[in-house]
């Protein structure tokens, strides 16, 4: 006879599988560091639209990579003091090129249409682009870091996953739900193998070899895209070239969002894409990110003592060991039910907006 407390033990053997996979698959991943001289000649595209909080540490921060030839940012319609620190930054760093963007045309997205005109406008005969958000910093010797990684896996584009700063106890209670869905839907090991047909890419640092890029189309070719990272990256692995994405968290580090109408609009924007734009999918991914989210506090009541308490208690270690390896704090394993139903709720809210074409807003836009 099924028994309460067997249903903790389920859990258990559930949360081992999960552990272990995840822990084998990190292991797995690429490790970028920072390295001194030997970067390829880099030119870096910046688009920014109300960046003002984060886009002079993004810029200083580039601007001391070996290799960079030139950085150039795209001031696209920015309202805020964004263009005054780009016009005050002019003369602090030589290697800054600022265009002012004229907004998506209509059926574009306003990031890669912008990054389409700045590499357009440009021309830059520099073998390597980097795209990088503004809100990443990166670390002194990053780039170098890159092309190491490049040489010995000669990839033709390298992202990353930066480390996420974590101010917040919101922040850590579910960006680490949310990145576990994503790290879990696209594996690294299945993005770094050429054979694999999984392709991910991170638009917060995308680098790029520019004949390549040329050649898949740029990002004309997914102008229309909300997911424009993981549709370049679809592109470049179909066309036969090789991915690559690493663990970033010692080159990069980036705070995405710092309130929770940010992370519901941010996360709304994109979750649904990320799961593969099915309702079934987002259904599947919701479920399990409540089970593996919710699974101490079931095996405890479900468990009772002994039984209960040891399955809670190997599953929490479980959880904070994984959180650990992924920057945040003990702390917010046990808040971990919550972060992942929450968690549940930015992807099913995503997949009510995509499948209901109810309009994403972003930054000020809207896009059908």
């Amino acid at each position: 006879m099924f028994r309460p407390e067997h249903l903790a033990l389920v859990l258990v053997l559930l949360w081992s599988v999960v552990f272990f996979r995840a822990r084998r698959g990190i292991a797995r991943t690429p490790v970028a560091r920072p390295a001194v001289g030997d970067a390829e000649p880099t030119c870096a595209f910046v688009p920014a639209r109300d960046e003002a909080p984060v886009i002079e540490k993004c810029l200083r921060a580039l601007a001391i990579q070996d290799g960079l030839t030139r950085m150039v940012v795209v001031d696209d319609q920015s309202t805020d003091e964004t263009p005054r620190i780009l016009e005050r930054l002019g003369p602090e760093l030589p290697s800054l090129r600022v265009l002012t963007g004229r907004g998506p045309p209509p059926g574009a997205c306003g990031k890669p249409a912008a990054l389409e005109g700045a590499v357009r406008a440009e021309q830059s005969d520099a073998p390597w682009l980097l795209f990088l958000d503004a809100d990443v910093v990166l670390e002194p010797g990053a780039l170098a870091g890159l092309f190491e990684l490049q040489r010995s896996s000669n990839a033709d584009l390298i992202s990353v996953l930066p480390k996420l700063e974590l101010h917040s106890l919101l922040e850590e209670i579910v960006m680490p739900a949310v990145a576990a869905i994503i790290t879990a839907r696209f594996r690294p090991e299945w993005v770094n193998t050429p054979e694999h047909p999984t392709a991910f890419a991170n638009g917060q640092l995308i680098l790029v070899r520019r004949e390549v890029y040329e050649s898949i189309g740029g990002h004309a070719s997914v102008r229309s895209e909300v997911l424009e990272d993981v549709r370049l990256a679809e592109r470049v692995k179909a066309a036969g070239h090789r991915l690559l994405i690493a663990d970033g968290r010692l080159v990069a580090s980036t705070r995405m969002y710092d309130s929770f109408a940010e992370m519901r609009e941010g996360w709304s924007k994109n979750l649904y894409l990320l799961v593969g734009s099915k309702l079934s999918a987002a259904l599947s991914w919701s479920l399990l990110a409540v089970v593996l989210g919710t699974a101490p506090l079931v095996a405890l009541v479900c468990g009772g003592f002994p039984v209960g308490l040891f399955a809670y208690g190997l599953i929490l270690g479980f959880q904070i060991y994984l959180r650990h390896l992924g920057g945040a704090r003990a702390r917010a394993a046990v808040l971990a039910p919550v972060g992942a139903i929450i968690a549940a709720y930015l992807l099913l809210r995503s997949a009510w907006i995509h499948v209901g074409r109810r309009g994403i807003e972003w930054k000020g836009r809207s896009y059908n």
